[in-house]
């Protein structure tokens, strides 16, 4: 048996890859403008851009809580296959009984039958209740990396030298230009602050 998917799960899994993060706070200028909105500092930019692949693919926090969740998943996995087993064993023994003829009464096989229903109600219930468990976590995941991630962007704008911050994921922003994204200051932010 399978664990089916949810679909918050797959939002968290499609954004997120095991990639290494080799940036450091390099990418910013002492005064606490990232390098590529320090270069034009009378200028500064109205909107910001985020790339929440690459945070997703670079953040600590998002590499260790998706190797959490996938931890968790597999174990659960594991006890639901299990659980299956001891199931398809059970029928098999039911019927291999029912072909010898090995009840002595049609009391004893109803009783039997009756187990095997109560064993496959107690699997459905045990899925059930780790698809919610998952989904749960899964829930918590992503709301903690998004308070985490509001906290960190209103202190690094707290000058207020952007009006917004927009998030790009896959190809929802069809253009922006170079100086305004600040995806690699925010992962050196979010990576510092969740090693304290």
């Amino acid at each position: 048996m399978v664990i089916k998917a949810n679909a918050a799960m797959l939002l968290v899994a499609a954004g997120l890859s095991l990639v290494s993060c080799d940036k450091k706070d390099s990418q910013v200028k002492p005064n606490g403008l990232p390098k590529a909105a320090a270069t034009s500092a009378g200028a500064a930019s109205s909107v910001a851009v985020v790339d929440i692949d690459t945070l997703a693919a670079k953040s600590e926090y998002c590499k260790d809580g998706q190797k959490e969740l996938e931890n968790k998943q597999k174990k659960y996995r594991e006890q639901l296959n299990s659980k299956g087993q001891a199931l398809q064993n059970a029928i098999a023994s039911f019927q291999k009984k029912m072909q010898s003829g090995a009840f002595t009464s049609q009391q004893q096989a109803e009783s039997a039958q009756a187990q095997l229903q109560k064993q496959q109600q107690a699997l459905q219930a045990f899925q059930e209740k780790i698809e919610n468990e998952m989904a749960q976590a899964t829930q918590n995941y992503q709301k903690k990396l998004r308070e985490d991630l509001n906290t960190f962007l209103k202190s690094y704008n707290s000058d207020g030298r952007f009006k917004v911050i927009i998030s790009k994921s896959g190809d929802n922003v069809l253009y922006s230009d170079p100086s305004v994204d600040i995806t690699e200051d925010v992962i050196a932010g979010l990576n510092k602050s969740y090693k304290k």
